[in-house]
């Protein structure tokens, strides 16, 4: 059976590689930094990356070297630069990838954490909801975080409302640090309706005035329309 879990983070560790050069007359390219899948070969080489928007493009270098398990996909952050025949990987960062699940699912026997993160930017990209939080931390270690699903007005109405999870661990608030989440949505694609469109609505728990937490339903009204393959 498939380990149910939450996503623990270390936000300071989450970087594949970056390459780098000491040359001064060096010339870094024009590149994007994206949030895009990468797709590994039989020997775990990145072998494709699928932007966002577009079609899906041949690595022709990885500079980065990664590598991940044969034959299987990644949500990263990449920067990345698009050749003539294809695209040159400069950096790969993994992303937080947390599957939604409902508030009585057994990873959260121990209650639902809300613990505060500030928005950075929530925006939709290929079957996927995507976000840049900033926290603040003391170490940046250890913060779990997730996604609780209420789907009881999926069937008939086609909205999913989620809600960010957060535990920070009592991790003490002295820096800011980013985190990068995004989550997968394909679950809730009906394979007898595939082109329906399913409305997202998202809550999350964020700094009041007084450093607290507080809710906030910002994404809750009209929230985000998802349409399978092509946000």
């Amino acid at each position: 059976m498939r380990k149910r879990k939450l996503h623990r983070v270390w936000l300071l560790g989450l970087l594949f590689l970056m390459t780098a050069c000491g040359d001064d007359d060096y010339y870094y390219p024009s590149v994007q930094l994206e949030f895009v899948t990468v797709v590994a070969g039989e020997d775990g080489s990145i072998q494709t990356l699928i932007p966002d928007k577009g079609a899906s493009l041949p690595v022709l270098e990885d500079r980065t070297g990664a590598a991940i398990s044969p034959n299987t996909s990644r949500r990263v952050m990449s920067n990345y630069e698009v050749l003539t025949d294809g695209v040159r990987i400069y950096s790969l960062q993994s992303l937080i990838t947390p599957d939604p699940k409902p508030e009585d699912d057994p990873v959260y026997k121990d209650g639902i954490k809300t613990d505060p993160v500030e928005m950075v930017s929530i925006w939709l990209g290929r079957n996927y909801l995507n976000m840049i939080l900033n926290l603040k931390v003391s170490t940046g270690k250890g913060h779990v975080f997730g996604i609780v699903e209420d789907t009881s007005e999926l069937e008939t109405k086609g909205i999913v409302n989620m809600l960010l999870y957060h535990d920070a661990n009592s991790d003490a608030e002295y820096y800011n640090r980013r985190a990068y989440i995004s989550v997968p949505l394909e679950k809730y694609v009906n394979a007898e309706k595939p082109d329906r469109v399913i409305k997202i609505k998202f809550k999350y728990y964020k700094y009041g005035e007084d450093g607290t937490g507080e809710v906030s339903d910002k994404y809750c009204d009209p929230g985000f329309d998802y349409i399978p393959e092509l946000n």
